[in-house]
């Protein structure tokens, strides 16, 4: 299997979960088959440019974050400031306001412990 294929299928999995949306949802909003998610999910299916805009408009979700590795991001000596604040914003740029205030509300109650 591909490398990309299996990060942009943990990608779609990732976001899918993060909506709360179950395959047959997701399949539902994309205009796709169900089965067809799985693999996906799974790194076996090769899809194309336009099912990756299907799955970004129903996940809400820039194509670009699709084919993000989080992980490879970052090496040991590469992690600094700019990247992870550039990482946080590609996070919440999919949410709406009342997620982003939440996910504030929250950030806020662990800095307060982390300076206690």
């Amino acid at each position: 299997m591909s490398n990309l294929l299996k990060v942009v299928g943990e990608r779609v999995r990732y976001f899918r979960k993060m909506k709360g949306l179950t395959q047959e949802e997701l399949a539902k909003k994309a205009d796709i088959h169900y089965t067809y998610i799985g693999g996906i999910e799974r790194g076996e299916r090769n899809i194309s440019l336009e099912t990756i805009e299907k799955l970004s408009k129903a996940l809400d979700v820039p194509p670009s974050v699709i084919f993000q590795n989080e992980i490879s991001d970052f090496s040991s000596n590469d992690l600094n400031r700019e990247k992870i604040l550039k990482l946080h914003n590609q996070l919440l740029d999919s949410r709406n306001t009342k997620e982003i205030l939440l996910i504030h509300e929250t950030v806020q109650k662990i800095i307060s412990l982390i300076d206690s």
